[in-house]
């Protein structure tokens, strides 16, 4: 996986099973986007619960895939892959490719391929993850294979205008009474049982004449690997939400103290660099103080200071509208882009209030200028005369001051910096 991604994601190691966790990571090859999913190995016994759960997993990322990659050790024979191995794959009904990993020796490499040919399993592709050797004409095969396939694609919005909201959050928040108040239906199954809701729900509404497309998703749980297939596959269908989303509800307890669990689905938004509103939900029986709230809120989510806090009540509908009215501007400003005479203007006032300070062992920062490079998430670049030079501090500066004098409330922003000689 790390070499087709072309950075390290995945921990190696000769130790069989190093890989827990399902990991995604969307790529391109031959001008063909595609999100490939690297998963534990296979384990045809379950000795315990752990490799069960794991097996489980696998079998979520099979029912995902629109290809299958199965990749066996070229330096054992054909015999250490077991007959049940091949039994679960030849019964999948998808295209299945046999890959030989660990053929760095050309000189056994003919040898090893005819052994692994007995396997049926076509076609079938001599790779090395050290070298890269193979790995070109394994993912031609694949690109070739899905364009041939014409894979479906996530539900996107049918025209710009359309605005994708997720609301997102632990088990148990409220997410479904929220997503029924603002469909003003029943739309979806409410229960003081955490983790009722198993699936996204897509849903469509205009409201004051804007269309929305609002997904009410299963709770992100806390990490384990004794989890039940439904909260697995539950919990990729959130993350799944969130990467097609324009802005996310943010949605937490306001009578439950705030958790790791989150703190780790606000840092999934904010990653993704997805617009984000934080909703306090259940304020209709919250009996505190709402400033000192707010305060609470803030200390738990720093970096999310830049996102709008609505107090909100799935049962009773308070809030829930000031927090839609939010959700346009924060669109809108994520697809903004700065004239630059304005970002020259910006940059000057900025230098002449806090210049880069001279950094020990480095050469003297000078910074000549800023300009926008991207929209959806927004993204500046910030041209220096060395990178390396710069502070942590300044950059921070400069972003913080983007998102406050530039009006980019609401979503994340990027800046990047380019060495002046730097193309």
């Amino acid at each position: 996986m790390n070499k087709i991604a072309g950075q390290r994601l995945a921990v190696t190691s000769d130790v069989a099973g190093t890989t827990r966790d399902r990991q995604y990571i969307d790529t391109s090859w031959n001008g063909l986007d595609f999100t490939l999913v690297d998963t534990a190995g296979l384990s045809l016994v379950n000795k315990d619960e752990l490799e069960h759960s794991l097996n489980k997993q696998i079998d979520i990322a099979l029912q995902e895939a629109d290809i299958v990659v199965l990749v066996v050790d070229g330096r054992l024979n054909r015999l250490t892959v077991e007959q049940s191995t091949l039994q679960k794959f030849r019964k999948i009904s998808k295209p299945v490719v046999l890959a030989v990993n660990k053929l760095e020796s050309l000189a056994t490499r003919e040898e090893k391929l005819v052994d692994f040919q007995s396997l049926g399993i076509k076609p079938m592709f001599p790779v090395s993850s050290i070298n890269g050797r193979g790995i070109g004409d394994l993912l031609d095969y694949i690109v070739e294979t899905l364009s041939k396939a014409k894979a479906p694609v996530e539900r996107q919005p049918e025209n710009e205008d359309k605005i994708a909201v997720s609301i997102i959050g632990k088990p148990n928040v409220g997410k479904s009474s929220i997503f029924n108040a603002i469909m003003k239906e029943e739309r979806v199954v409410v229960s003081p049982v955490a983790g009722t809701t198993r699936t996204a729900i897509d849903s469509d509404i205009t409201i004051d004449g804007q269309e929305y497309v609002f997904i009410d998703t299963a709770g992100l749980k806390k990490k384990e690997y004794r989890q039940e297939q439904p909260d697995i596959f539950s919990g990729f269908q959130t993350f799944k939400s969130i990467r097609r989303s324009d802005v996310c509800f943010l949605v937490i307890d306001s009578v439950e103290e705030i958790t790791k669990q989150d703190q780790r689905v606000a840092q999934e938004i904010f990653d993704q660099e997805k617009g984000c509103i934080i909703l306090a939900n259940k304020v209709d029986i919250y009996k505190g103080d709402k400033e000192k709230l707010r305060d609470y809120i803030s200390l738990h989510f720093p970096f999310l200071w830049l996102s709008p806090l609505f107090f909100v009540s799935g049962k009773t509908g308070d809030g829930l509208d000031e927090a839609i009215n939010a959700i346009k501007p924060i669109y809108e400003r994520r697809h903004k882009v700065i004239p630059e005479e304005i970002l020259k203007e910006f940059l000057a006032k900025k230098m002449k209030i806090n210049p880069p300070k001279l950094l020990r062992d480095q050469k003297t920062p000078k910074v000549f200028a800023l300009k926008q490079v991207d929209t959806n998430p927004p993204m500046f670049q910030l041209l220096v005369n060395h990178p390396a030079a710069i502070s942590t501090q300044f950059r921070k500066f400069v972003e913080n001051s983007i998102v406050k004098d530039l009006d980019f409330w609401g979503t994340p922003i990027t800046l990047k910096l380019k060495g002046k000689n730097k193309t």
